[in-house]
């Protein structure tokens, strides 16, 4: 499969894990520190496959690149959880259309990544429609509380993007990604470590009392996230990384969109519908679109 349909095919899956991630802080994990375990956890079941199949030999320099954006996600996914306490995911996810702002200028720097001016044209939409998104007084300049959060994740997203881009290049996929998915589980073993010298009494019982279609909704989002994190990586070794990651600007359209589509359904589960701002939220949405058309067109 073409790299520009993998980059379109991740943020879907992405925005199925939203929307699960949403109910799942809210009302089963109750804080960012156990979400960033399971979520860690799952992320390293792909190791299971070295029993089957050996790694290549590679460089340490290479196997701590590779582990190292594996770990860093971990961390990203802990401001993730904490952006999605205080804000809608729409909002959250569009928020993270700001990463790609500081992506090419990395991949200038440091994988020689060269982009013609109507690319970049692109690239200023988009961060302008995303920061717009952002905004909850326009007239105060006030930005929503997942700001900062947000910020922090998509800084550290673009180091990990950056990580995964040059262990791709010089290994193969297999080795990168399973590189990857040891560093997602000792990102999981660090978060449990600062969990021991936390209360999670509460948060233990919450899990207790959660019932089983709970606790398969958890199995579900998890399968649906390592597929997304599978195809994000496929697309990363396979197309310029600064693109790949404009692409996924079009995630919160898809959060949008099954949102308004499950809510006449099961209205409990899919509180984004309820926020206003649709048309403010469509119309900027339509701008990253645009922008992301303008990227694909001088691909």
């Amino acid at each position: 499969m073409d790299w520009f349909l993998l980059a379109l095919l991740a943020p879907l899956f992405f925005a199925v894990v939203n929307l699960i991630d949403d109910n799942l802080i809210h009302h089963v994990y109750r804080g960012p520190y156990f979400a960033v375990i399971i979520s860690g956890l799952f992320g390293a079941i792909p190791l299971i496959s070295l029993l089957f199949k050996e790694l290549e030999p590679l460089s340490a320099s290479l196997a701590v690149a590779g582990m190292t954006a594996g770990f860093l996600t971990a961390v990203y996914y802990y401001f993730y959880f904490k952006a999605l306490e205080v804000e809608y995911p729409s909002v959250v996810i569009a928020m993270f259309s700001l990463t790609p702002a500081t992506v090419p200028i990395l991949a200038y720097f440091f994988l020689d990544e060269r982009l013609s001016y109507m690319q970049l044209l692109g690239f200023m939409i988009v961060l302008l429609a995303s920061l717009g998104l952002a905004l909850t007084e326009v007239k105060k300049m006030k930005f929503t509380k997942a700001l900062v959060p947000v910020l922090i994740a998509a800084s550290i997203f673009d180091v990990v993007a950056i990580l995964s881009k040059y262990t791709y290049d010089h290994t193969t996929f297999y080795n990168g990604y399973m590189l990857f998915s040891l560093g997602m589980g000792l990102g999981a073993l660090f978060f449990m470590f600062i969990l021991r010298y936390l209360k999670t009494e509460n948060v233990l019982k919450d899990l207790k009392r959660n019932s089983f279609k709970i606790i398969t909704l958890m199995v579900i989002a998890e399968a649906i996230a390592i597929a997304a994190e599978f195809t994000q990586n496929l697309a990363i070794s396979r197309g310029p990384v600064s693109l790949v990651k404009v692409i996924e600007g079009i995630q919160p359209i898809y959060v949008l969109l099954i949102a308004l589509i499950f809510y006449p359904v099961v209205p409990k589960y899919f509180r984004e519908a309820k926020e206003g701002n649709l048309v403010k939220k469509f119309s900027l949405m339509a701008m990253i679109v645009f922008g992301l058309y303008l990227i694909s067109t001088t691909v």
